[in-house]
């Protein structure tokens, strides 16, 4: 197999947080890269804690702003008395995918191994009740030994789901991949667990435990009685996800995009995006995939800023997270509300390039705005990530370096700065963000 552990462990976390993130109509596609700027890893605690973080900037574009996010979130698992070993803000912003995985196997063992109890005994107590579940298969722990051939996990769904799985003992073992599929299947369907893991994960003979751990956890919390008590619709309902910016944040007069995943067997899905003003149209394009899913990619343009609802529906009943609240903004966010900033490139190869940073620094020094608070060091987009950078250069309509944003607006660069000093223009400009923050 082409797979090793930390690859499972990448992929099993990844889906465990994402399983939360829907609820937000947030989504990770690499642990990896999707964490780096903080917003993701704060709205994952706060799902799983129950509790705010309070504020956080919600569009961080620079690295200071990252290190801000993590840091609150760092801090935040050091209130609730989780232990953190070697694991900082900089090493989330920075992409470390050990340290990564080493921070949501904390929250794993926390929120959801153990409930919030004692860490130490999570494991043997997770043990102990698989074990009494199904005693017959000798259980010593969580490696790939006791689970590869799929026999126990079917097991473990027959012994919740009386019934549905009555032939486990005589399933053949050499027929592992398959075993874990059919074990995976029948805990989706009878009792909503999420497919945290592959069959192919499951038996590989060198899967580590706490992915292992992190899936038949859920099997311990299951909910039978309230699945018997939901309609199919509702239960169908229940394994969709949504996901995308467009359940997040969006521009006016800009597509805002999702996705929404239904599960097999289908029904009506029906999407509604109520603005302020008035309902926004939706595009939804179906993909039928070949287990019988569906994709669907949805789209809609809204008119207006404002705070706007998407609901969406499978067969009338609304799926985790809907209704979406949606923040609609009059432009991109560069996350510098209430900030005067510069963006510079520090590898300029022309003369003029050169001279216009030195004098836009002597202009603002002169006025003492760089001992403002609400000045931010002089920010090099050549250390930016491409897409923040891009963003940059997207909402100043230019490429031209440097540039300047006062409150998230873009000012102008370094002629067009000096004529509004000219003119008289300059002044009130500053001193007017100055007044609104006071």
């Amino acid at each position: 197999m082409a797979l090793n552990w930390q690859d499972i462990q990448q992929n099993t976390f990844t889906q465990w947080c994402n399983h939360h993130l829907k609820d937000r109509g947030m989504h990770i596609n690499d642990l990896k890269t999707d964490l780096r700027d903080g917003v993701l890893l704060v709205n994952l605690l706060e799902i799983i804690s129950g509790k705010s973080l309070g504020r956080y900037n919600r569009n961080p574009r620079v690295p200071n702003q990252k290190y801000e996010n993590n840091a609150i979130a760092i801090e935040f698992l050091k209130t609730e008395n989780i232990k953190l070993v070697n694991v900082g803000s900089v090493d989330i912003t920075d992409g470390n995918l050990r340290i990564t995985l080493g921070l949501i196997w904390t929250l794993i063992l926390r929120y959801q191994v153990n409930k919030g109890g004692d860490d130490g005994n999570a494991k043997n107590d997770l043990l102990k009740w698989v074990q009494s579940k199904i005693p017959e298969y000798n259980i010593k722990g969580f490696k790939g030994n006791d689970w590869n051939d799929g026999r126990a996990l079917c097991a473990l769904n027959n012994a919740i789901a009386d019934g549905s799985c009555k032939n486990h003992r005589d399933l053949d073992p050499n027929n592992k991949v398959q075993n874990n599929q059919q074990g995976i299947n029948l805990a989706n369907d009878n009792l909503n667990i999420p497919r945290l893991i592959s069959a192919d994960a499951l038996s590989h003979p060198k899967i580590d435990e706490q992915s292992v751990m992190a899936y038949i956890s859920f099997f311990r919390d299951a909910d039978l009685n309230r699945q018997k008590g939901l309609s199919d619709a509702a239960k169908r309902a229940a394994k969709c996800r949504a996901y995308g910016p467009g359940l997040v944040e969006a521009v006016a007069q800009e597509d805002a995009p999702f996705t929404v995943e239904t599960p097999k067997g289908g029904g009506k899905l029906e999407v509604k995006v109520t603005g302020p003003q008035d309902n926004a149209q939706v595009k939804v394009n179906q993909k039928q995939n070949p287990d019988g899913t569906s994709t669907y990619d949805v789209s809609y343009k809204p008119k207006n800023p404002g705070n706007y609802e998407v609901s969406v529906t499978l067969d009338g009943v609304h799926i985790p997270g809907s209704v979406f609240k949606v923040r609609v903004l009059e432009a991109v966010s560069l996350g510098g509300e209430g900030k005067i900033r510069v963006f510079y490139s520090t590898t300029s190869s022309s003369d003029k390039g050169r001279s216009d940073v030195i004098n836009l620094q002597r202009l603002l020094e002169a006025k003492q705005i760089h001992k403002r608070p609400d000045f931010e060091p002089w920010i090099a987009v050549d250390i930016m990530d491409k897409p923040d950078r891009d963003a940059v250069f997207k909402k100043a309509g230019t490429k031209a370096l440097p540039i300047v944003f006062v409150d998230d607006k873009y000012v102008g660069d370094y002629d067009a700065v000096q004529n509004l000093e000219e003119v008289g223009k300059l002044d009130p400009l500053i001193h007017n963000m100055a007044s609104k923050k006071r």
